[in-house]
């Protein structure tokens, strides 16, 4: 088995540790104190569990606070937001392509509104 690609961000990283055409396996590390941007996916749901830390997830306006254990479905064109109070670690498993994210808010400075896997 190859090594898992690693995608740096400002928030943490990404490890994508699985892919075929039909199916994405990622992790997710999200530094304690960090958030992801506000954001979408157009055409793929994704499906997570939660494997270390504590946090929260902003599904739209509404806070949903995480742990370890937790499982969670977001359908596409549901705005979200990842926050560690944490660091927090996710399994994440969701349908090809990767490239359909649009970003809303980022509080890193990132492009907003353009489809994007950054």
């Amino acid at each position: 088995m190859s090594r898992p690609k690693f995608i740096e961000k400002p928030w943490g990283h990404e490890e994508v540790l699985y892919e075929t055409s039909d199916f994405v396996v990622l992790r997710m590390f999200i530094k304690k104190g960090e958030e992801t941007s506000l954001h979408k996916h157009l055409n793929r749901d994704e499906y997570f569990i939660i494997v270390r830390g504590i946090g929260s997830l902003f599904l739209g306006k509404r806070r949903t606070p995480i742990k370890k254990g937790k499982m969670i479905h977001i359908r596409k064109g549901q705005e979200h937001l990842w926050m560690a109070d944490e660091d927090l670690e996710i399994i994440e498993v969701t349908t090809p392509p990767l490239n359909d994210l649009v970003r809303i808010e980022d509080k890193y400075g990132r492009i907003k509104g353009v489809e994007t896997n950054e």
